[in-house]
């Protein structure tokens, strides 16, 4: 049976040939923006690495806002110790353990700009501090005789200051119409990052018609250079140390020129070309070693003969190896494989959940697989990854979380903390410090204290696996729930790391 996790729901909740547009910014623009100092006030929660016990400590509210579009939900994540929403609008971060310290950082500078998709926001260090870096696609509806163009706009924030300190717009396209639908208009492919750098990848697809052929390509941008880089005819699978890795090919059923690169990041060069002669490759994770690619082909194209298999990129040597064939199957196709890097040693990728699914381990140092199994391995269920965090992977069943060790795919048992109060409790007035107290040190994790609790009444009471991990904890997206909750598109639940 696969072990629950120790994630309960002790509700003590805290605060709750491309373009080179260089621009560093003090953080001045944003001003009404942020609450936070320069030099924001501790307290810190507690760290693990990795958290093996999570416990609900906060809800934050992701309000909806007028025009909002419906494709536009709600993006958590997690960079140190402050939870991150990320959105068309743009990037907010509320610090897990110090109230004051919450900022929103504006996805576009201009009102002639509008954003049509953004990615998740994404944890890196540059120059020893949390970083959260996200993309936007954007349409630049031009001003005087320059045309309407495609922009990618990348961000990276000091977290803990709640400032840009790097930002870099790269035109893509131009775009040729009105609406989200116009030719040129782009959209977010796969997006890979170097998460000891910042350095980040990002797969761009251009809106085409019958006579505009759609564009393929990956822009490279690096925080230190605060430049960018196009690839044209890539999509990314994974960035290290500049070294970008991604796949190539017209992507159709008969088609058999699917084929690997590598690429120097800074200058845009192909260094590598691997020729799968495959249907469909279409990027799964990147890690430190290697990129991870899903590939198929027809061995008697018109029977429906299919052969399906993970290949592993090595990016300092080219070399390719094929970790995993899987049987052909109906239900089986890159769409259906989800895979997770863990930032250490390790990649786990699921296809599908439940009575047809299947979870495979990856040893990154080699590429190869190493465990595995099925829904008829055994009598095991196969979860649903939603994390990946430093040889721990964090899933879910229909019952419960779980967590399994990355390097064996074995259940990770673990003790679970007191339970807390129900969501309907409320502090009585002994537990809320009078105006005269000192606060204690551990006052931002005290049942009572209203500022750093948020709003109890929005956590639904089940907690969820986190789709991102920290040392100090994890976050998910929650659904707002009661009739107070109508003025909001979802919930940031953060879950602290107490073992």
């Amino acid at each position: 049976m696969v072990a629950t996790t120790a994630v309960t729901a002790a509700l003590i909740l805290v605060a709750g040939c491309g373009g080179n547009d260089k621009k560093s910014e003090s953080g001045s623009d944003n001003s009404g923006q942020s609450t936070t100092s320069a030099t924001p006030s501790t307290p810190t929660v507690p760290s693990f690495d990795p958290p093996k016990v999570l416990s609900v400590a906060a809800a934050y509210p992701s309000a909806d806002y007028q025009g909002r579009s419906t494709l536009d939900e709600a993006q958590m994540g997690i960079a140190g110790q402050v939870a991150l929403i990320g959105g068309f609008a743009g990037l907010t971060g509320r610090d897990v353990a110090n109230p004051n310290n919450q900022w929103m950082i504006p996805s576009k500078s201009a009102d002639t700009t509008t954003v049509v998709e953004s990615t998740r926001p994404m944890a890196a260090k540059v120059d020893g501090k949390d970083v959260a870096v996200v993309a936007y696609a954007e349409v630049d509806k031009g001003n005087g005789t320059q045309k309407p163009k495609g922009l990618v706009v990348i961000q990276w924030i000091d977290v803990m200051a709640g400032k840009k300190i790097a930002e870099v717009s790269t035109p893509v396209s131009t775009v040729q119409g009105d609406g989200d639908s116009a030719i040129g208009t782009p959209g977010l492919a796969d997006t890979a990052y170097d998460p000891e750098t910042g350095q980040v990848a990002v797969g761009v697809i251009g809106a085409g018609s019958i006579t505009v052929k759609r564009t393929d390509l990956t822009v490279f941008a690096d925080p230190k250079t605060q430049k960018s880089t196009i690839v044209p005819g890539m999509n990314p699978a994974a960035v290290h140390n500049g070294v970008v890795a991604g796949a190539k090919g017209e992507q159709a059923d008969n088609a058999s020129d699917g084929t690997a690169l590598l690429a120097d990041g800074a200058s845009g060069k192909i260094t590598k070309q691997i020729p799968l002669k495959q249907a469909y490759l279409k990027p799964l994770a990147g890690a430190a070693k290697h990129a991870y690619f899903y590939a198929m082909k027809y061995t008697d194209y018109g029977q429906g003969t299919k052969v399906e298999a993970i290949f592993a990129l090595d990016l300092s040597t080219g070399a390719m190896v094929q970790s995993v064939s899987t049987p052909p199957s109906d239900s089986i196709g890159a769409s259906d494989y989800d895979c997770f890097a863990d930032q250490a040693t390790s990649v786990v990728c699921t296809a599908g959940a439940g009575a047809d699914g299947e979870l495979i381990g990856l040893d990154d140092t080699t590429g190869k697989k190493v465990w595995g199994f099925t829904s008829k391995s055994g009598g095991r269920v196969v979860p649903s990854v939603t994390a990946a965090f430093h040889g721990v992977v964090y899933a879910k069943t229909e019952a419960q979380p779980v967590l399994l060790d990355a390097k064996t795919g074995a259940d990770l048992p673990s003790a679970a903390p007191s339970g807390g109060p129900s969501p309907s409790d409320t502090p009585s007035s002994s537990d809320l410090p009078s105006a005269g107290d000192t606060p204690p040190s551990d006052w931002s994790t005290s049942p009572g204290n209203d500022t750093a609790a948020g709003d109890l009444s929005l956590y639904s009471g089940k907690p969820e696996s986190p789709v991102a991990v920290s040392p100090f904890g994890g976050v998910y997206r929650q659904l707002p729930t009661g009739n107070d909750s109508t003025d909001l598109e979802s919930v940031c639940i953060f879950l602290k790391a107490t073992a």
